[in-house]
C-alpha cells in the first residue's frame, strides 16, 4: 500500500467529509489498519455523533473499539475484517454501546476508499440503527411462539409427561436457549421431569433443592436470571453447572393457587445469553404447565385442564382476525368481560366491548389490520365498572406478500406500575418516572438534533408556610401548584414533583428563550394562587438547554444551579444557566 501524496490525500478527505456532513446515516472514515487493534478514525460525520452520542473530538484518533461492549459480537468483527481483507468490502451487524451506555443494534456497510489513487489507503463505513426493527421481529416471533404453545398444550387427551415435554419444548424456541428443563421438587431434590435441546439425555437429573438456582427459584417463589455463573455468588454448584453446559439461564417457578409445583429452566452454554424480555417470556409460559398441573390435580378430563391452563395466563392474549372476530382468546377474557370463552369466540369486538371504548380503540386495530405494529397505554373503565390502565401491543399476522389476516394481541394491566410511577399527593409523574421518560425524551432529542429544557421550580420558604398554618394547608398548595403546572403544559411536556417542595418540567423542541418565557408565566401564576388565608405562595424557576454531550443529570444539575442563583437573588425569580462560552 502506497502513502501517497498528503496534499492529495487531505483534499480529498476534505470533498468527502463536505459531502457525508450532509447525509442522514452515520458516516465514519478509518485508516486502512485491519490488525486486531483495529483502524484509527480519521473523521465521523454529524449523523454519527448523534447516533452514538460521542463527539468527533471524543474520537477521532481512536480506534471502533470505543463502541465494543459486553454483548458486542468478537465473531462479527472477525467476519467483518475477514471480508475486507478478502473481498474489499463487508456487510455485517452487530451490538454497540452509545456514549451514555445504551446498547443498539447497529448495522454497517463498509467500503474501500483510494484517495491517493495507488491502492486502499481508508474505509467508509456507513452506520445505521435497526434496533427498533430487531425488537419487533422478536416480539413477533414470541407472541407467535406462545400462540402455538397455548394451542399446543390444550390439546385432548394430552397427559401430564406430554404436557411438560411440550412446555420444555416451547420455552426453548421461546427463548433461544440451547436447553430447557421442566422440574419438580421431590424429597428435598428438584429432579428433570422433561427436557429439551442440550438437556437430552439428563431427564432424571436430581440436584439440591438448598444448593441449586431452581432450588432458589423454588423456594423464594421468584424469578432467577443468572447472567453468568461464575460471575454470580448465589450459584454454589457451579462446578456441576459447568458439566451440563448451564453458563447463564433462567428459572420461573411453576406457581398456581398458592401451590408451587416446580420449576421452568432455560440455560445456554455461554455467558449473558438472556435478557429481561426473555424472562418476561418464560414467566408468561411458565403460567401454562402450572395451570395444567393444578388441574391434572383436581380433574381427570382434558376438557377441565383446558380451562384451568387459560385461567392461569398472567395477561390477556388473543388472536383476532381481519373481521375483528376473536379467534383465540385465554381466560383472561373471560375475567375482563365476565363472559365465558364460548360467549367470546367468534364474535366481533364492537358486540362485546363498550361503544365509546370500541370506537377510542378502533384506530389502532386499523393501523394494525394495516400491517404497522401497534403499542399502547390508556385508561379505561373496564366492564366491572373499574378504571383500569392498560398496556398493549398488537402485532399483524400477514404472509410475505404483505397481506394481512388477523393480528395478535397482547394486552396486561399495569395500573399498579403506573401508580408506583405516580406522585400520591399531586396526581403527577413522581421522580422516578421523569427520569425514566426524561431519558427516552434527552435520547430523541439527541438523535434527531432538537431542542430540549429542564425546568427546576421550588417554593419559597415552603417550611414557614407548613409552620404558619400547618401541613394539610401545606398539602393542598402543593396540589393547587401542582394543577397549575399540569395545566399549564403543553401534552409534549412531562411534568412532575421532584420531592418536598420541588417540581421539575421537561420541555420537548423548546430552546432556552422559550423555556425562560414559559417559567416566567409559572412564577406570576403562582404567585396570584390565594389560599383564603391572606399569604400567598411563591417560587424561584431554574431552566436549562440540553447539550450535545448531557446525560439528563446534567441537565438537571444545570436547571437546579440556576434555581439556586434566582434564590440567591431574591425569591420569586426566574434564572437561566449560563451559557457555555
Amino acid at each position: 500500500m502506497k502513502a501517497g501524496n498528503p496534499v492529495q490525500q487531505g483534499r480529498a478527505l476534505d470533498t468527502l467529509r463536505s459531502a457525508l456532513a450532509r447525509v442522514s446515516v452515520g458516516a465514519m472514515i478509518t485508516d486502512a489498519q485491519l490488525e486486531p487493534t483495529g483502524p484509527c478514525i480519521v473523521y465521523v460525520n454529524p449523523a454519527w455523533e448523534r447516533l452514538t452520542g460521542f463527539s468527533a473530538e471524543a474520537v477521532v484518533g481512536s480506534t471502533p473499539h470505543i463502541l465494543y461492549g459486553r454483548e458486542t459480537s468478537a465473531n462479527a468483527l472477525d467476519d467483518l475484517r475477514a471480508s475486507l481483507k478478502e473481498d474489499g468490502t463487508a456487510q455485517s451487524e452487530t451490538v454497540i454501546y452509545r456514549r451514555d451506555g445504551t446498547r443498539l443494534n447497529m448495522a454497517v456497510s463498509i467500503s474501500p476508499l483510494c484517495l491517493c489513487g495507488d491502492g486502499v489507503d481508508h474505509y467508509l463505513a456507513l452506520q445505521w440503527d435497526v434496533t427498533a426493527h430487531r425488537e419487533t421481529c422478536a416480539r413477533n416471533r414470541d407472541l407467535e411462539a406462545l400462540t402455538r404453545l397455548q394451542r399446543a398444550v390444550i390439546m385432548e387427551n394430552l397427559n401430564i409427561d406430554s404436557l411438560r415435554q411440550r412446555v420444555a419444548n416451547g420455552a426453548l424456541e421461546v427463548t433461544g436457549a440451547h436447553a430447557a428443563v421442566v422440574e419438580e421438587a421431590e424429597e428435598g431434590e428438584m429432579v428433570y421431569r422433561a427436557v429439551a435441546g442440550m438437556a437430552e439425555g439428563q431427564l432424571g437429573l436430581r440436584l439440591p433443592i438448598d444448593q441449586s438456582a431452581s432450588g432458589l427459584a423454588y423456594r423464594s417463589k421468584e424469578p432467577v436470571l443468572v447472567r453468568d455463573v461464575d460471575r454470580d455468588d448465589r450459584i454454589q454448584l457451579k462446578a456441576k453447572a459447568r458439566e451440563i453446559g448451564f453458563l447463564s439461564g433462567i428459572m420461573v417457578p411453576l406457581a398456581q393457587a398458592g401451590r408451587i409445583f416446580g420449576v421452568l429452566k432455560v440455560y445456554a452454554n455461554q455467558a449473558d445469553h438472556f435478557h429481561e424480555r426473555d424472562q418476561y417470556f418464560l414467566e408468561v409460559a411458565s403460567g401454562v404447565l402450572a395451570a395444567n398441573l393444578h388441574k391434572a390435580a383436581e380433574y381427570a378430563s382434558s376438557e377441565q385442564r383446558r380451562t384451568l391452563l387459560l385461567d392461569a395466563l398472567p395477561a390477556m392474549i388473543s388472536y383476532v382476525d381481519s373481521d375483528l372476530r376473536y379467534q383465540e382468546v385465554n381466560a383472561a377474557y373471560e375475567r375482563f368481560y365476565g363472559l365465558g370463552t364460548e360467549r367470546i369466540l367468534g364474535r366481533k369486538i364492537e358486540d362485546i366491548l363498550d361503544p365509546e371504548i370500541f370506537s377510542n380503540f378502533r384506530p389502532y386495530w386499523d393501523a394494525v389490520l394495516r400491517g404497522e405494529t401497534v403499542s399502547y397505554e390508556r385508561e379505561i373503565v373496564t366492564p366491572a365498572g373499574e378504571r383500569r390502565i392498560f398496556q398493549g401491543d398488537y402485532h399483524p399476522h400477514q404472509d410475505h406478500q404483505g397481506e394481512v389476516f388477523g393480528f395478535y394481541a397482547i394486552v396486561r394491566d399495569v395500573t399498579d406500575r403506573h401508580q408506583a410511577q405516580t406522585d400520591y399527593l399531586t396526581g403527577l409523574p413522581n421522580r422516578r418516572r421523569l427520569e425514566r421518560d426524561g431519558f427516552l425524551q434527552l435520547t430523541q432529542a439527541h438523535r434527531y438534533d432538537k431542542d430540549l429544557s429542564f425546568m427546576m421550580i421550588d417554593l419559597d420558604d415552603f417550611k414557614s408556610f407548613n409552620d404558619q398554618f400547618g401541613h394539610l394547608y401545606g398539602d393542598e398548595a402543593l396540589k393547587a401548584v401542582a394543577e397549575l403546572l399540569r395545566s399549564a403544559s403543553r401534552d409534549a411536556d412531562i411534568p412532575a414533583r421532584w420531592g418536598g417542595e420541588e417540581f421539575a418540567l421537561l420541555l420537548p423542541e423548546t430552546d432556552l428563550d422559550g423555556a425562560r418565557e414559559v417559567a416566567e408565566r409559572l412564577r406570576a401564576r403562582v404567585a396570584t394562587l390565594d389560599f383564603g388565608m391572606g399569604r400567598f405562595v411563591t417560587a424561584s424557576l431554574g431552566v436549562a438547554q440540553a447539550r450535545a454531550e448531557d446525560d439528563l443529570s446534567a441537565l438537571q444539575d444545570r436547571a437546579d444551579q440556576a434555581l439556586y442563583r434566582a434564590k440567591m437573588a431574591g425569591r420569586n425569580q426566574v434564572a437561566a444557566e449560563i451559557k457555555a462560552g
